[in-house]
């Protein structure tokens, strides 16, 4: 009895200690990326957006606070994109809305949920391996994850929903899988903010179907209950026309390889963390909430085939840099403590564990090129009383801005419009009419119409020819600035 005690001891005390030298060497070498996502902390309430869908999901939380239907008909007079599942809107119309920072509310659910995420990262990782401390280190990775700090300062529903996620993780890791029902309604709670995310209950049935197939059919019973069966009364309420807009306005003839693998290489910073999932699952298959996280860390780059979309953005690396930091970190507290306790050649083991683990830290430090400078605070505040000063409406390929301004959005979200217009899910006529009408008193563009062609495809080639022949370059910037021709 007093052997397994002093066994025990000593046990608890590497923990401590390997866990206590991973967080203060991994946070040392993670302090750059800290560093340069404080440096950010400015946007949170800055009065213009960082990004150009800020404006939109905005616009459509206001739409929701006027009672105005989000999910309307489709119709050439107005474009309302509403690309999403509606709890994160429903949420932002119950926040208080300042004019003055119309941004802020949002970007603070999308900060608090990062926040969140973390913390359940490391909730993940120690509560399955009793290394507390690693699990801190694991958490601080995804702090440290370059999208996920730009990320928790735009007004975008992706880091609230992946909360859900993480959180459906977490219950359905505990005990092998008896809270499988708490875990469905988080996953139904994800989904109903955005759509895309179902990777995640397919790894948890999947996990349970190999463990008891029973759980498995109740499990997936109750996740068709939780997302299925709210989404089917918000459809027959809205006509069929939620759908329409939820996955009709995206269409995948939009896509683009190029695109996808452009963000796609941007995962090679986090690789360590995927080469500890996939040891970690060959090696404690049997283990339970091993085989969910590893299972999860394989499937969930899946989600990055909507990389490829046209408007796409770095957004869709953060589901699985959560899958690689809950696997990486579950399989590297496991890996060291299976060479703790077997000894001899199996310390090499926990060598390669820790290098691995420090060598991602190192990684994280770093703000990779790739990032085009969105670290740097692009604040267009000048460009608001310019835009105030126009009288009636106008058109802007940033509609947030027009929202700080004060500005009415008749179409709101010009990444989609382009798209919508070549597939035919959307007519143009409404667009172009009031374009050679001269309608909008100022038109904002973030290229030069004379160059006839945008590189984004957001605005057809006639939009740009109509633009070219009925407006004339009033303000040259980075932003380019149109009013009617005399």
């Amino acid at each position: 009895m007093e052997k397994q005690q002093t066994e025990g001891l000593k046990q608890t005390w590497w923990r401590l200690g390997i866990g206590g030298f991973m967080l203060i060497v991994m946070l040392g070498l993670m302090w750059p990326a800290f560093e340069r996502g404080l440096a950010r902390r400015p946007i949170l309430t800055m009065q213009t957006p960082d990004d150009g869908l800020e404006g939109t999901l905005l616009h459509e939380a206001q739409l929701i606070r006027r009672d105005r239907s989000l999910y309307r008909p489709i119709v050439a007079e107005e474009f309302i994109s509403a690309p999403y599942t509606p709890l994160h809107p429903m949420l932002l119309s119950f926040m208080p809305f300042d004019p003055e920072r119309p941004f802020t509310a949002g970007r603070w659910v999308s900060l608090l949920s990062m926040l969140a995420i973390g913390l359940i990262i490391s909730l993940f990782v120690a509560s399955n391996t009793r290394y507390w401390l690693l699990g801190l280190a694991i958490g601080a990775c995804w702090l440290a994850f370059a999208p996920a700090q730009l990320w928790a300062l735009r007004l975008k529903p992706d880091l609230f929903a992946l909360s859900f996620t993480a959180l459906g993780l977490l219950l359905a890791s505990w005990r092998e899988g008896r809270w499988f029902g708490w875990a469905a309604v988080c996953f139904g709670l994800a989904f109903l903010t955005k759509q895309t995310l179902a990777i995640a209950p397919l790894a948890v049935g999947l996990n349970l179907l190999l463990h008891d197939w029973r759980k498995a059919l109740k499990f997936g019973t109750l996740v068709i209950l939780a997302a299925g069966l709210p989404y089917l009364i918000l459809d027959l309420v809205t006509d069929g026309w939620a759908t329409r807009h939820i996955w009709g306005l995206h269409r995948s003839e939009w896509w683009s390889f190029d695109l996808m693998w452009k963000y796609v290489r941007l995962l090679g910073w986090s690789l360590p963390l995927l080469g500890l999932a996939l040891v970690g699952l060959a090696l404690q298959w049997r283990n339970y909430a091993m085989r969910q996280a590893g299972l999860y860390a394989v499937l969930a780059p899946i989600s990055l085939y909507g990389a490829g979309e046209i408007g796409a953005h770095h957004n869709h690396l953060l589901e699985t840099m959560l899958a690689w930091s809950l696997a990486g970190g579950l399989a590297l507290g496991l890996l060291l403590e299976l060479g703790w306790s077997k000894g001899g050649w199996w310390h090499a083991l926990t060598v390669v564990t820790l290098s691995a683990g420090l060598f991602q830290g190192w990684l994280l430090r770093q703000t990779p090129s790739w990032y085009g400078g969105e670290f740097e605070i692009n604040d267009l505040a000048r460009f608001v009383p310019y835009i105030h000063s126009k009288p009636g409406d106008v058109l802007l390929d940033n509609p947030g801005l027009a929202l700080a301004a004060g500005k009415p959005l008749i179409f709101d979200d010009p990444s989609t419009m382009g798209p919508a217009i070549e597939s035919g899910v959307w007519p143009s006529n409404g667009l172009y009419e009031s374009i050679r009408q001269r309608r909008w008193s100022l038109i904002m563009l973030p290229f030069d119409v004379a160059d006839r062609r945008d590189a984004t495809g957001r605005w057809t080639e006639e939009s740009i020819r109509l633009i070219d022949q009925h407006y004339q370059l009033e303000f040259s910037d980075s932003i380019f600035s149109y009013v009617p021709k005399p």
